[in-house]
């Protein structure tokens, strides 16, 4: 008798605990599904289904980036596609797991083609020396100076920019617009 009494109030903090994450789970979906609306609107990007390639062979460094294992992997949750100041853009709306954390993480990519093949180049911030020593001085300094500034991966056929978080208007438009400042200044070179 006394194991189905902790057997039943076992179930029932089960069912409690489920109807109260219930509405919270259920608000923060439709704040996401909100934040995508507006952002559609705004630019008018629409929902994309194109296959990606696999983001870790296709951008060397984003685990490290992320600050998740490659094990895990990267979802990709949402794709809006469509052009912006005449350039095709890309956003990915990011779902992984940090290091040894089972915490499901979320970050925003913004990709726009590369004009021209060139080599494979991961800039971690405004800061990053090294890596802005290999790119032509006007993009270098540009990017020292833009505080859009995110990680940016430059690979033979894309531009990225990377952030942590969900996708949200400001930054999103934000890294839009320097990668296709970024992506003109390479098509002059």
């Amino acid at each position: 008798m006394v194991i189905v009494l902790i057997l039943i109030g076992i179930i029932a903090c089960g069912v409690v605990a489920g109807l109260v994450l219930r509405p919270r789970v259920r608000a923060a979906e439709d704040a996401f599904a909100q934040r995508v609306r507006a952002l559609s609107d705004r630019t008018g990007w629409q929902p994309d289904r194109a296959p990606l390639p696999p983001l870790q062979e296709a951008f060397p460094g984003i685990n490290d980036v992320l600050g998740s294992t490659f094990h895990h992997g990267i979802q990709v949750n949402l794709q809006l596609a469509g052009p912006w100041r005449g350039v095709p853009v890309r956003v990915l709306q990011l779902r992984y797991r940090t290091e040894h954390v089972a915490t499901v993480r979320a970050a925003t990519m913004v990709l726009v083609p590369r004009p021209v093949p060139g080599p494979s180049l991961l800039v971690h911030g405004r800061n990053d020396h090294d890596a802005l020593r290999q790119l032509p001085p006007g993009i270098a300094q540009q990017i020292v100076a833009d505080p859009r500034t995110q990680p940016l991966f430059f690979t033979p056929e894309h531009l990225a920019a990377v952030f942590p978080g969900e996708i949200t208007q400001d930054l999103t438009v934000a890294a839009a617009d320097l990668l296709t400042e970024l992506r003109l200044r390479l098509d002059v070179r």
